[in-house]
């Protein structure tokens, strides 16, 4: 169970200006139990500090003590080595561009966002084109599930003491009630997908 400091939930509750009795509502448990939240004389679960952290828009380590920011940013900073004002920035450029998912007011999903755009994974144009790109891995190692048979697969020699297989050139590893030409074909469509998005994100120097 999660250590919390007990008066910080009253200190998270006012400073977002919200009554015990609301708090209590959307946790769906008395106004006497919150209160006993904040005087320490009950502990919350796990799960009910994850909810208090969401409704109140503080972060779980500040309830618990292991920062003194509500917001986290010396967290954010520690976990993904982006500053607190390149952060904001990328909040700054979400804002103008009125291109926030969700709560825009629940500022750890908007801190969230920044830093997924900021690592190319976000709502940006090469973060677009950088999860489709992951999506077509992900069909390829699909389309190589269907049609590889994991008997045909055993049989070749493995690479030192690892798992992996060495693959001889045009060793047809496809079952045999499956077309190698047709799962051939699939993946040439794959690759010149992935060569193609990645043209894309080049070509136009994405952000």
């Amino acid at each position: 169970m999660n250590q919390i400091k007990a008066e910080r939930i009253k200190i998270a509750r006012q400073r977002k200006g919200v009554s015990q009795k609301e708090l209590a509502d959307r946790l769906k448990v008395t106004q006497q139990t919150v209160s006993n939240y904040e005087n320490g004389s009950r502990v919350p679960d796990g799960e009910t500090i994850s909810n208090i952290s969401k409704i109140l828009n503080v972060m779980v380590p500040y309830l618990t003590g292991e920062t003194d920011d509500p917001e986290g940013w010396d967290l954010w900073e520690e976990y993904t080595g982006y500053s607190e004002e390149q952060i904001k920035n990328e909040i700054n450029r979400m804002q103008d561009a009125k291109h926030i998912l969700g709560d825009e007011n629940d500022l750890q999903n908007v801190i969230t966002q920044a830093i997924d755009n900021l690592e190319g994974m976000g709502n940006t144009d090469r973060g677009i084109i950088n999860r489709i790109y992951r999506g077509v891995i992900d069909l390829q190692d699909e389309l190589t599930k269907k049609y590889e048979d994991p008997m045909k697969l055993s049989k070749l020699p493995s690479l030192g003491d690892s798992d992996m297989k060495i693959r001889p050139i045009n060793a047809n590893l496809i079952y045999d009630d499956l077309d190698i030409e047709a799962y051939h074909r699939a993946v040439d469509v794959l690759i010149q997908a992935r060569r193609d998005l990645s043209k894309i994100a080049n070509d136009l120097r994405l952000n």
